[in-house]
């Protein structure tokens, strides 16, 4: 869709990369829907599924500062936003109608 992405060199990330870690973000979610191991979560996305491709170290320096960012614990907090705007933070649980309006 993009093709190559990158920083510093372009990587080769591709659909089944996506695909993978939408995967086991499920086999997380229906294991335990309270609260998903984000450090696992963040292990196996930035470090296997994505950070495998990742060979510059600035590039991986890059890669684990934006998983700590988005993939944290903190976000479980109901004040918690990804952005200084406030605008972007993780949902609070609800039916599909309520991401579907979240995300509008």
């Amino acid at each position: 869709m993009f093709g190559p992405l990158g920083w510093n060199i372009q990587y080769g990330f591709n659909e089944t990369d996506l695909r993978i870690s939408v995967q086991q973000l499920s086999i997380f979610v229906d294991e335990n829907p309270d609260k998903v191991p984000i450090s696992a979560l963040r292990y196996l996305v930035g470090d296997c599924n994505y950070g495998g491709r990742v060979t510059d170290e600035y590039d991986r320096r890059t890669l684990a500062v934006l998983m700590s960012d988005y993939f944290c614990d903190e976000m479980y907090d109901d004040d918690h936003k990804f952005s200084p705007s406030g605008i972007y933070f993780a949902p609070k649980h609800g039916d599909a109608e309520s991401y579907i309006k979240y995300t509008q």
